[in-house]
Formats: structure tokens, sequence, C-alpha cells
């Protein structure tokens, strides 16, 4: 019975609380509002995660875009640490990665940050980080190279031989690195002289007094600038000896060799190699010569020169263009110039010596010369060398031109034998009527047109090949920085110029 009772009880409640209504609406407006916060939160904390990751974002794109830029000077890292120390973002950022070379410069950066969520708390979630990173580069395509070889007399023996196949190396890694049409090299040899060839000696306004060698006498006021006016009036310099004491002309103050000829603007790595493989060494050093033609080559105010070797069939016409604008930002021009010595000598024939005129020497068809001096008063004007007396003029003898005389004999010979012998007086006296010399200024000539160089955004390598003390400071003085200059001993020069080429042609973009 009673437990018929407690059934009835408990069936009376339940039919009860089945049917009551009252707060069902509050408890499920409660619920609902929770997930309306929690969806809301979590809205707000994906928004704050994206907006730090965007300030981020953008703080890095920046940063490495700046610090990559090849036109900057300072250290990349502090580049990009500097952009977020400003912008109170320091402690975010991870790290920074910096790969460059020469003609490429390449930055990478990441952060990260914790956006500290509100609301995701309540899912158990304490962290919501933010990452980012960020890469940019800048990388030259183009390369201009003027390699400026010493082939003066003290490079001869081992120097030479170490020399040669380290320079090949040198432009076999520069060329077949690159992409064709990117590279263009030039050779320009020098001793006390440079030698131009004739195409290029033709781009100039010079009056040609003899087909023996094609150097050019600069005056002191082009050094100051790598440009070269193709109007301004310049001296062919004579074909002489005024080294020797004995009879017969031998060492040239400019080398008359054919393959001693600069060789401007070549993508051929096979004629350039050929041109390094034939240099002659001999004479005196004129490292400031070497780097004026050099520079030339690389200046965009001589794209007339390059477009008469090209009409001459020395140049592609492909690089009519060349050398092409410094405002090219993927145009990277570089000058090598090495030595084994130091500024010496360098010597200029005078008036009237340094002209294709007739000279005062005569000589027959069997050899017999004559030096004639207008002697007032007598008949007997021809000096006869061979027996040291005056005639009157011989028959069958021809007058010959004063290039045709230093082609045959030294200036020395000529002093004493067509002067001081004849005439009386010192024998060096002579000579120094008949010519003159360039020393003291030759450094001060150096450093102007490194500068300029240096100024007109050329890179400029500098290599002091067993050089003195005075050659390693003026060649060091010269380079671009300390980083680009070299001392090389011995085989050590092949070291040295496999470094430079590897810095030009690492990673090279291609366009």
């Amino acid at each position: 019975m009673n437990r018929f009772k407690v059934s009835a009880r408990l069936a009376q409640l339940l039919r009860r609380y089945r049917s009551e209504e009252e707060g069902s609406i509050l408890l499920f407006s409660l619920i609902l509002l929770f997930m309306m916060v929690l969806v809301g939160g979590l809205a707000v904390d994906v928004m704050r995660h994206e907006e730090k990751r965007v300030l981020l974002q953008q703080t890095l794109d920046r940063s490495v875009l700046a610090a990559a830029s090849l036109s900057q000077e300072h250290d990349p890292t502090e580049v990009v640490n500097d952009y977020f120390e400003k912008a109170n973002l320091l402690e975010y950022l991870s790290g920074v990665d910096v790969s460059e070379g020469l003609n490429f410069r390449t930055v990478t950066a990441d952060a990260q940050a914790d956006a500290e969520p509100f609301f995701m708390h309540l899912m158990g979630i304490d962290k919501f980080e933010v990452a980012a990173d960020s890469t940019a580069d800048e990388r030259i395509s183009n390369v201009e190279v003027s390699l400026v070889l010493d082939i003066s007399g003290s490079m001869n023996g081992s120097r030479i031989n170490n020399l040669r196949p380290a320079a090949r190396s040198f432009v076999d890694t520069v060329m077949n690195a690159s992409d064709p049409g990117k590279v263009t090299m030039s050779i320009v040899p020098y001793s006390a002289q440079v030698n131009l060839g004739p195409d290029l000696m033709a781009q100039f306004n010079a009056t040609k007094i003899h087909d023996y060698s094609y150097c050019l006498e600069l005056p002191d006021s082009v050094f100051s600038t790598t440009t070269l006016s193709q109007s301004t009036s310049l001296v062919h310099n004579g074909h002489f000896d005024p080294f020797n004491n004995a009879t017969t002309s031998s060492l040239f103050n400019c080398t008359h060799y054919t393959a001693n000829h600069v060789n401007p603007i070549s993508d051929s790595a096979t004629a350039l190699k050929s041109t390094i493989t034939n240099m002659v060494v001999g004479g005196n050093t004129s490292i400031d010569l070497g780097v004026k033609w050099g520079a030339l080559l690389l200046d965009p105010a001589s794209q007339g020169i390059t477009a008469g070797l090209i009409s001459r069939g020395k140049v592609a016409a492909t690089y009519s263009n060349r050398p092409l604008d410094s405002g090219e930002i993927d145009t990277l021009k570089v000058l090598v110039v090495m030595t084994d010595g130091e500024n010496t000598t360098e010597y200029k024939l005078k008036s009237p010596y340094n002209t294709a005129g007739l000279s005062n020497v005569w000589t027959t068809s069997g050899g017999t010369i004559y030096a004639f001096h207008d002697r007032s008063g007598t008949s007997s004007d021809y000096y006869r060398i061979s027996d040291g007396k005056w005639y009157t003029k011989p028959t069958g003898v021809t007058n010959m031109t004063w290039p045709a005389v230093f082609q045959k004999y030294t200036t020395y010979y000529v002093a004493y034998n067509m002067y001081a012998r004849p005439l009386g007086g010192s024998t060096s006296t002579y000579e120094n009527n008949m010519v003159s010399s360039v020393s003291s200024t030759k450094n001060t000539r150096l450093q102007q047109i490194c500068s300029a160089a240096r100024e007109a955004g050329i890179v400029i390598y500098g290599i002091a090949f067993e050089a003195p003390s005075n050659g390693q400071t003026q060649i060091k003085n010269c380079a671009t920085s300390d980083a680009h200059y070299y001392n090389a001993n011995g085989l050590e020069i092949s070291t040295v110029f496999n470094a430079i080429a590897n810095q030009i042609s690492y990673l090279r973009l291609t366009q």
C-alpha cells in the first residue's frame, strides 16, 4: 500500500515538472549570449592578430628592401634593426640573414610575436602567435670589365708566366658564368705607354706620323675625369728607343708589337685569352696611362668610340650601347689593374722630331749614313758617320724621315753621331733637345684618374704583384677599398684573379 502511494506521488511530480515553463527562456538566453560573446571575442582576437601581422610584415618588407639596395653603404643587418627599432618592434625581430657578393645582395628577415588573445583563454588557448618573414634582393646582370695588365720589362720571366694562366682563368670564370650578351671585357696591356692599335687610335683627333705603333700622348688635364674627348687634339707618340745606348733601336717607348694592342669591348673569351697569351713584355711602367685607358672604355661618354670601332668591324654591333649608361642600376663596371712595379718614366719626342717630316739624316742604298748640317760659307755640309769627315752632297743619297730614323737608330745614337760628333758638344744635351720625359707627376695623375673612376661608380680592384713598397701604396690607394686590394707573390696571382672573378660572377641574375 505504501509503495503504491510513493509511486503515485512520483508520477504526479513528473507530470508537474513536464508542464512547468517558468525560467526556460532565461537559461537558453544565457547559453546563446555566451556563444555570441565567445564568437565575437574570437573575431577580436583574430583582428588583433592580423593587425600585428600586417604591422610586422610591412616593417619587414620596408627594411629588407632598404637593406638589400646595393646603393646603400650601411651594414644590411643594422638597417633592418634600425627600421624595427624606430617602429618599436625590435623585440619581435627574430633574425636577419644576409648573403652578398660584388654584384648582388640578398636580405632575409623574420619576426615573431604573441598576439596575447583575450577571449581564446576561454577555450584553453593561451598563445596566438604571429609569424612573418620577407626576402629582398638586388642583383646586377650586365657587367663591363677593363683588365689593365702590366707588361713592363720587370714582368719578364716567372711573373709573366704566372700572370698569363691566372688572367686567362679570370676571363673564363667571368665570361662562362654569364648569359650571352651580358658581359663585355677589354684588355689593356701597358708599359711606358698604351698601344691602342690603329682602329682605336683612329677614333681620336691625332695626326698619324708613322705606322709602327699607336700610342697617344695625354696631357695632365685629362686625368681628372674618366672621359676623353674625340675632338681634343692629341699627339701621336713617336716610335723611338730612349733607353739604349746602342746603335739599333729595340726597346721602344710605345710597345710596337701587334700582340700588345688594346682589345676593346669583347665578349669572346677566345680572343681575350689570345691577347693575354701573346703579350710581349718590355719597357717602363705607366700605371696612370693604363688606368686612364681602362676607365675610358667603361665611361658611357665613350659610346661614340664604340660606334667607330663597330664601323671598322672591331666591336660587335650588338654592343652599340656600350659602355652602358651609369644610370642603369643593373650594370656593374669593374676595373682590375695589376702591376709588378711602380710608375717610372714616360718619354716624348720634341718638335721637330715628333713629326713625319724629313730629318737631317741621309743614307745610300748601301747603308752609308750622312748627317746634313748647313754650314755657312762651306759647300761641304754632309758629315759621313763612318769616317767623321765632311763631304759635298753625295750622289744616290736619300733623305730619311724622322720616324724612319728613330725606327732604326736609338736617340742616343742620333744625338751622338748626327750632332755631337759633327758639331761638338754634349751628347746628353742634344738628346735632351730631342726627348722630354714625364715622371714626377705620374703618381698624382694615377690617383686623380682612380678617384674619378670611383666617383663614376667604377669598382676598382688593385693587384700588387711582387711590387715594391711605393707600387703597393699606389695600387692600394687606387682600389675602391682595402678589401679590393691584393698583394700577391708567385702563384698567388692565380688565387687573386680567381677570387675577383668569383665575386663578379657569383649568382648573376638571368634577365
